[in-house]
């Protein structure tokens, strides 16, 4: 096919525009993809790559054409970063894998490839090497602060590193990237309210503002002032985050921001407090606080470990989540909450308790993200599987459904001689209500390990099904711990794998877990510290009050 010069020129002038759909519409006019000349296909993954209004299954598409391209010419490195980028971003490698593994034989200190490799190792739920690799390029490139915050958080999912070692790589992330501004000067005028800043990704449908925007909402508007610094990109903005700009006093999106802007904007708003809600996880923005925005800098909610990041001067915890003995291994000052760390409001609309389990079967679940059922917990539960009559049910909690990555996790229970027959994979639900009547096929939640669930918790209580977690040895692993000595049920903390173990095959056996059992789970779990927003706001303003 040859194009006229027109065309050409005419595509080249919107690439220069950034006019990212009116390319693809032109180049879809043309035909068929597959029959296109490469450097117009280029141009049409490149324009879906970068295009604001992409989804995922427009970067898929991309990928797609990326490989095409490649596979003319594998010496084009530029296609094969391109590749890399288009994949990450459809969260799916089905076009990379196979050449990324090539490609790291034959190159292997790319950092390109190595974060590649890092993130798909993290998507298809092999997290020991994901961290090796994220460690290796850490070793490479000590400026990639993105970078090291991936690995830091990757930590958290296995237990190949200790609280003592995880801690020392946040020292060292703390120490290697710096930002250029001038010293932070604490204002001289005092504020009239007590200004508090809001920093995170998540202002949006995520765990992170169901929790928050009621404790927002119940703040009293007399004492503080409310600053939203929301790093989400405009197009994910939804219903949610509509809702919080209406709570905070003050709003900015602040994702197209440079660390050394975004610091600027925070110093300008004279904050008395800022908190960040963000730590190590996808798109924050922890890195500004190194360079202190606010007098008082805090890290709660989002995150559940220490950052190392030395001018972050308090973590919010609870006595279940870190013992006295344990504050060397946590650069921040830890604060208390008398209770629990967070609570949450109580959900509308909620699905009546039915049973929709099948007959003679006990029915395990698990509504965990699949990056949270480690290696341990599948050993672990292999074995209860094991047993007669009993069957789980998975359904993950991130917005990415990635079969490939269904497979992987599905081969690993395989490998421990499980029948395959015993598990069922829902699909992700339309509605919130949907999701939550899924807990209705349920007998026992069993949580996973060393990162347990937190919003599944406490979704898995309130529809009356019971939650095993195990103990755990930080913050992050006794989120479960917290959250069922809140209850008042210690009973469903199994001390070791042993216990864990031992205990599901006694619920099982009494199997007494009927509907009266769980409407009276439903009522204790409402009325307890987990939904009781009331009580925990005043905690937090007194915590905050006494700083």
């Amino acid at each position: 096919m040859i194009l006229s010069t027109d065309l050409i020129i005419k595509l080249k002038k919107l690439f220069i525009e950034k006019k990212f759909t009116e390319i693809e519409f032109s180049i879809e006019s043309l035909g068929e993809l597959k029959k296109l000349p490469n450097n117009i296909l280029n141009l049409y993954a490149v324009s879906k790559a970068l295009n604001p209004n992409s989804k995922i299954d427009d970067f898929k598409l991309s990928a797609y054409c990326f490989e095409k391209i490649y596979l003319a010419d594998k010496s084009n490195r530029e296609v094969f970063y391109n590749l890399i980028v288009a994949s990450v971003k459809a969260v799916d490698f089905t076009y990379l894998e196979k050449h990324l593994i090539e490609e790291h034989r034959k190159d292997k200190e790319n950092p390109k490839i190595l974060e590649a490799l890092a993130k798909m190792n993290f998507f298809y739920n092999n997290m020991k090497e994901a961290s090796i690799y994220y460690e290796k390029l850490v070793s490479l490139k000590p400026e990639y602060a993105n970078v090291w915050s991936s690995f830091i958080a990757s930590l958290n999912y296995h237990y190949h590193y200790d609280q003592k070692k995880y801690l020392e790589f946040c020292r060292k992330f703390d120490k290697t990237i710096k930002i250029e501004t001038d010293n932070f000067k604490s204002s001289l005028i005092k504020n009239k309210k007590i200004r508090v800043g809001f920093l995170s990704a998540d202002f949006k449908n995520h765990s992170v503002s169901l929790f928050l925007r009621e404790i927002l909402n119940k703040l009293d508007k007399t004492e503080f002032e409310l600053f939203g610094l929301s790093n989400l990109q405009l197009t994910f903005h939804d219903k949610m985050t509509m809702s919080l700009k209406t709570i905070f006093d003050k709003w900015y999106d602040i994702f197209d921001l440079t660390d050394e802007e975004l610091v600027k904007l925070a110093r300008t708003c004279n904050l008395d407090i800022i908190i960040d809600l963000s730590g190590h996880t996808y798109q924050n923005r922890i890195n500004i606080l190194k360079a202190r925005c606010a007098p008082i800098q805090i890290s709660w909610l989002g995150y559940c470990n220490t950052s190392g990041v030395k001018n972050i001067d308090y973590l919010i915890a609870d006595p279940n989540l870190i013992k006295k003995e344990e504050h060397s291994l946590y650069s921040e000052k830890i604060l208390y909450m008398p209770n629990i760390w967070n609570a949450l409001s109580k959900p509308n609309n909620l699905p009546s308790i039915r049973n929709d389990k099948e007959k003679n079967v006990f029915t395990f679940g698990s509504f965990n993200n699949f990056q949270k059922i480690s290696l341990e917990t599948i050993k672990l539960w292999s074995k209860i599987l094991n047993e007669k009559n009993s069957r789980l049910i998975l359904k993950t909690s991130t917005p990415f459904d990635n079969q490939k990555s269904k497979e992987i996790l599905l081969k690993k229970f395989e490998i421990e001689k499980v029948d395959l027959k015993k598990i069922i994979v829902l699909n992700r639900k339309n509605t919130f209500e949907e999701h939550l009547d899924c807990y209705n096929k349920v007998d026992l939640l069993l949580d996973t390990f060393p990162y347990p669930g937190v919003t599944t918790s406490f979704q898995s209580w309130v529809m009356g099904v019971p939650v095993l977690t195990m103990k755990g040895f930080n913050f992050n692993s006794r989120c479960g711990e917290s959250i069922n000595y809140n209850l008042n049920f210690p009973e469903f903390v199994a001390k070791n794998e042993k216990d864990y173990f031992d205990k599901s095959l006694d619920i099982k056996e009494k199997n007494n877990i009927d509907i009266s059992y769980r409407l009276a789970l439903r009522e204790k779990a409402l009325k307890s510290n987990l939904f009781d927003t009331e009580t925990f706001t005043k905690d937090f303003v007194g915590l905050i009050k006494s700083l």
